[in-house]
């Protein structure tokens, strides 16, 4: 079940509303205007399964401001937001949806048609965060892929150069090893760099494993 932030200045309707999705299993938080929800997703602990109710006309803050302020810190599929409104004509709404609302419910709304359109965005948010789970894990085996690729070869070389009789060690060797250490500490400041960035581009090292391109 979602957690839900129901945001309307009915009070009344709101808290009618609030209790019949309780009964059905939601968590469900209430405010009564925009600048209380702007507040709320401001919050460290924000729950990850969060699902804005948000009405569209409202005191102060109207409903549309705060998707709009909300969208600049969220993406649709971080964040849905289904918009609550009142009036029976379809600019409005149309207006939220481009705006980056996910969906919308006509009050009085229909628990079931709400509880049917709740599910529908907390599976395609669950579905996002498997996806995004999936290109991580991806990224760190790139990562891991390419530690072992680019720098295992100049580290075997400079190991091999340096373990010897300390006294047998001529200048050669020593140019060798520390060529190969400038390298390693290259590659580190490249993948530093990609890190940073947060856009990388890969290649296939070996079947069904990517590896990080280093430029």
């Amino acid at each position: 079940m979602a957690h839900l932030l129901l945001v309307d200045d009915d009070q009344i309707n709101s808290k009618i509303f609030c209790k019949r999705l309780t009964k059905r299993g939601h968590t469900v938080d209430v405010v009564f205007n925009g600048g209380d929800c702007l507040q709320y997703i401001q919050r460290e602990d924000l729950p990850k399964d969060l699902i804005i109710i948000l009405d569209i006309v409202m005191p102060g803050h109207d409903g549309l401001e705060v998707l709009q302020r909300i969208r600049e810190k969220f993406p649709p599929m971080e964040l849905p937001v289904i918009m609550l409104s009142g009036e029976e004509g379809t600019e409005k709404i149309v207006e939220c949806l481009n705006e980056g609302a996910n969906d919308y419910l006509t009050k009085p709304a229909n628990i079931d048609i709400a509880l049917a359109r709740i599910k529908t965005q907390s599976e395609l948010m669950d579905f996002y965060q498997g996806h995004m789970k999936k290109k991580q894990l991806e990224t760190i085996n790139s990562m891991v892929a390419t530690f072992n690729h680019e720098i295992n070869n100049p580290l075997t070389i400079a190991l091999g150069s340096l373990r010897r009789d300390f006294k047998k060690i001529d200048e050669r060797r020593v140019t060798i090893a520390v060529e190969a250490l400038v390298r390693i500490a290259d590659i580190v400041k490249k993948i530093e760099r990609v890190t940073k960035e947060g856009e990388v581009e890969t290649d296939t090292y070996v079947q069904d494993t990517k590896m990080i391109k280093l430029k």
